[in-house]
């Protein structure tokens, strides 16, 4: 495999060079499903976040005070495919599918007051813990969709001028990347049975069948290139900052022309094909973070979001073959169109405290606008707590839940350091909500797991 050859690369060219630190981790989870299941333990299936077995090697090098590089990348190897056919059984890749995934691969040129870093690269501007509604440069990373503050590396160029308390940087990302979505069932936009029913129809017995996707993805134009500003001022209170970000939204929209792909007669059944696009937005942003009192940390962020308005309809054309097959007497006039996105100035935050006591530190948070919400009649508000107790120099606890009170998120996990190397945790997460709660899509990635970590 050239990306291990390439690693071993990295780790021997740091032994060999002053200047060069490399290093490297293991690790490995297994996850079994438990939403769907109860009633049926053995049933239960094991589902993959493309973690199962990952080892990412690192390197940094620092010649002079001046330059610097980073090179940071994940081999990861998933779950085997559901199916074997004879190809199958001959393609290596079929048997054992595999992935690269980049973290950074950049260069550093510094002076004293300036900083230019050109290539893969995390640009991450919130302050609070787990969530944020700035952190938007980067697109989101839902392959685990239980964890809200995860990002991938996108190809970029960050310009800083900076003094002792003040900093401004310029971002620009030439080349658009989408979220990264999960393996699991989970439900993250509207689905066909919200945009094709009987008002398109004229008819209460057609019934949605198999729904498949079209997305379209950005061209990568000059008209296309997102581009974002951050002024950081940092006084010895605290950290506050202003940002401006104009891009595209990285988690797809429904909007366009709602298309029958297939129709049963015997079923009353249409199969829809459903349209994506990966809407416009600009995001104003405000951040503070600092030290309140009695060893009280706290912080906020605020964005005000100025989306591009989408809406989804059914094609006419589609319409008029079911008035020929006999299926609906006429095609609605006006054909119902329905508002995915309704394109108003919305405005999210998130505020949170967090403090030690002695061997525990507890986090407390209130998020005005989940990362699916995008119209201010969908936004709700959400409590968060987490709790971490170090136990021993060995052990630790960490606790999360999440809440709108009419859903909600729970993650456990305990975590013990063995012989010093090796991280070995045992959790879960539960995930549960009507169709109406943010959490509600989520279900599907309620999972118990164990997992291995080890850094060398």
């Amino acid at each position: 495999m050239s990306a291990v050859i390439f690693a071993a690369f990295l780790l021997n060219t740091a032994q060999a060079n002053e200047g060069v630190q490399a290093g490297a981790s293991v690790s490995g989870t297994a996850r079994i499903g438990i939403s769907e299941c109860a009633d049926a333990v053995g049933e239960c299936p094991w589902i993959n976040f493309n973690d199962t077995a990952v080892f990412s090697p690192w390197a940094t090098a620092n010649p002079n005070p001046n330059v610097s590089a980073r090179a940071h990348f994940d081999v990861r190897l998933h779950g085997p495919a559901g199916a074997y056919g004879l190809d199958n059984t001959q393609d290596a890749d079929a048997l054992q599918p595999w992935s690269l995934r980049i973290r950074d691969a950049w260069v550093s040129a510094r002076s004293d007051h300036t900083e230019l870093r050109i290539g893969a690269q995390r640009i991450a501007w919130g302050v609070a813990n787990g969530v944020s509604v700035v952190d938007t440069v980067n697109p989101l990373n839902l392959e685990d969709p239980s964890k809200f503050d995860q990002r991938l590396s996108t190809l970029s160029m960050a310009a800083t001028a900076h003094s002792t308390s003040w900093s401004i940087t310029g971002v620009i990302i030439p080349f658009f990347v989408p979220a990264a979505l999960p393996q699991a069932n989970v439900d993250l936009m509207a689905g066909a049975d919200d945009l094709f029913d009987q008002r398109f129809t004229g008819s209460e017995n057609i019934q949605v069948g198999a729904l498949s996707s079209r997305p379209k993805v950005p061209e990568d134009t000059l008209q296309n290139t997102s581009v974002a500003t951050q002024i950081r001022w940092t006084p010895s209170l605290g950290d506050f900052a202003l940002s401006w970000h104009h891009g595209k939204d990285s988690l797809p929209q429904v909007s366009g022309d709602v298309i029958l792909v297939g129709y049963q007669t015997k079923n009353d059944e249409v199969d829809v094909g459903v349209p994506l696009i990966y809407p416009n937005l600009d995001i104003v942003g405000f951040t503070g973070r600092g030290e309140l009192f009695a060893d009280i940390t706290g912080w906020v962020e605020t964005a005000v979001v100025f989306p591009e308005q989408t809406q989804a309809s059914p094609s006419a054309a589609q319409l008029d073959a079911l008035v020929k097959l006999g299926t609906i007497s006429s095609v609605p006039d006006p054909i119902p169109t329905s508002v995915t996105q309704d394109g108003d100035v919305y405005t999210k935050w998130v505020a949170g405290v967090e403090r030690p006591f002695g061997s525990t530190r507890i986090t407390a948070q209130w998020l005005h606008g989940f990362f699916t919400e995008r119209q201010a009649d969908d936004l709700n508000d959400y409590g968060m707590l987490g709790l971490r107790w170090t136990v021993n120099p060995t052990i630790r606890v960490d606790a999360n839940i999440a809440s709108d009170l009419t859903g909600g998120l729970g993650d456990f996990a305990l975590t013990y350091l063995h012989a010093d190397t090796a991280e070995i945790s045992i959790g879960g997460t539960y995930i549960q909500g009507p169709s109406t709660s943010a959490f509600g899509g989520l279900q599907g990635a309620s999972n118990l797991r164990t997992s291995m970590t080890m850094a060398f």
